[in-house]
């Protein structure tokens, strides 16, 4: 390949190879927030916007001259304009343009009934993206050879971001558009914006993307066929079984395998603050549930003590579970404030399990 051509396809050659590899992290679910971040967040702030504006604007910043007719004379006349755009004007549009092309296809993946899911807008994005690339390669071939755009060396980058600081005054500075003053600071805003944009797809691949593996707990109900976080029992009779349904879904990308250790508390509420003044332990069951999965662990539940505004609680451990839980210990913690009146039946603490542990994928 001729150096020429090597390079005006240089740079959508990059952007083809980071598109590709940006897709496969984001497809193949690549744990850890550096390599992740290192990959997406130029297919958030650069790719696709870079790939648009090379089909826009497919010619390199040049002079040029063309025919034109002042309105005193016949005759036409040369003037010359300039064509393309700045290097370093490239890439700060090109990170504007990437983030509004990233927010409409999320905009159309959610309109479609596919939501705001990260594989489906970052398939999206990158189709966008090699499709504007296609664009750009076919204009940048029909532009003589000398007037295609490309990657610039370095010293052209730097030159260009130095023309493009300078040829304005900064509305910071009073001093003259050559001075050493308002070159710096005109060159801090582009940086700047540079850094916003790029801050903005960061945080937008880390809300995708949360760093630490966890888990939730938290108590529901059936519903037909299926199961809500409300309507819970809280009005129970001493002795008389009622069933309680705790949900424990995991995100700890691996198979885990979880001990639930119940309980009932009276409590003592204070000025100071709330006391556990007795507490009863009623069951020890454990489930385990495969990554990105819920499990419903179902239990009758048959309060051993009466009172008002008494606790049921759920300590939650990962493997097993130690033989004084409470909630400093435990990994996570659900309760439910319940009153019990007197009722009968046996005052042995114990819990019923008909169906014990049933599952469903999340």
């Amino acid at each position: 390949m001729k150096s020429s051509t090597r390079r005006w396809t240089l740079d959508l050659l990059l952007v083809v190879a980071g598109g590709i590899a940006a897709l496969a992290v984001v497809m193949l679910d690549f744990s850890g927030s550096v390599i992740r971040s290192l990959f997406v967040v130029p297919l958030i702030v650069l790719y696709p916007g870079y790939a648009l504006l090379a089909a826009v604007f497919p010619e390199r910043r040049s002079d040029v001259e063309s025919d034109t007719m002042s309105d005193e004379s016949a005759l036409t006349r040369p003037t010359r304009h300039t064509a393309g755009l700045l290097y370093s004007v490239r890439l700060v549009l090109s990170a504007a343009w990437s983030l509004a092309i990233v927010a409409a296809v999320a905009l159309v993946t959610n309109l479609v009934g596919q939501g705001f899911d990260a594989n489906v807008v970052a398939l999206g994005v990158f189709g966008a993206t090699m499709l504007f690339t296609a664009v750009a390669v076919v204009r940048r071939m029909l532009l003589p050879p000398d007037a295609r755009a490309g990657a610039p060396p370095l010293s052209t980058v730097l030159g260009s971001v130095a023309s493009t600081a300078g040829a304005v005054t900064s509305p910071l500075s009073s001093e003259s558009r050559s001075s050493p003053v308002s070159l710096a600071v005109n060159l801090l805003v582009v940086v700047s914006v540079v850094a916003f944009l790029s801050s903005v797809g960061f945080a937008m691949v880390e809300t995708q993307n949360p760093e630490s593996e966890f888990t939730e707990a938290y108590l529901v109900t059936q519903n037909g066929s299926g199961y809500e976080a409300s309507g819970y029992p809280q009005e129970l009779s001493r002795g008389e079984p009622v069933p309680v349904t705790l949900a424990l879904e995991n995100h700890e990308r691996e198979s885990t395998t979880y001990t639930v250790v119940t309980e009932l508390q009276r409590l003592d509420r204070t000025p100071n603050g709330t006391q556990v003044v007795e507490e009863r332990e009623l069951d020890r069951t454990q489930a385990s549930v495969e990554d990105n999965e819920t499990v419903y662990v179902q239990q009758d539940v048959r309060p051993t003590m009466s009172g008002e505004s008494l606790r049921l609680v759920y300590h939650v451990y990962k493997g097993d579970a130690p033989e004084d839980a409470d909630r400093e210990n435990s990994y996570r913690t659900v309760q439910l404030v319940v009153s019990v009146d007197g009722g009968g039946g046996d005052t042995t603490a114990k819990l019923g399990r008909p169906g014990s542990i049933g599952g469903t994928s999340a």
